[in-house]
């Protein structure tokens, strides 16, 4: 496994997941919700799975799925309660 494709994609589940928990890093309140910064963040990674789909390794994609499934399920979690 390349180790900067993995820490990208930790790096941004990272990210993801603290914006699902309510934190911001300082200066960001301009670029909207917690929220919406994850769904940013889940949606990009989104995108390099279509954009790498087939040129990765196995673990590489295993890495990606299931950071993607465990952020998606966790956003979904955190929705507001209608």
């Amino acid at each position: 496994m390349n180790p900067h494709f993995a820490s990208l994609i930790l790096g941004l589940s990272h990210q993801a997941e603290a914006a699902l928990s309510g934190e911001l890093p300082p200066g960001a309140e301009g670029i909207g919700s917690a929220r919406q910064l994850a769904q940013t963040l889940i949606d990009t990674l989104g995108m390099l799975a279509d954009k790498t789909s087939d040129r990765l390794d196995p673990d590489e994609k295993q890495l990606l799925d299931q950071a993607l499934t465990a952020l998606r399920f966790r956003f979904v979690q955190t929705m507001p309660k209608a």
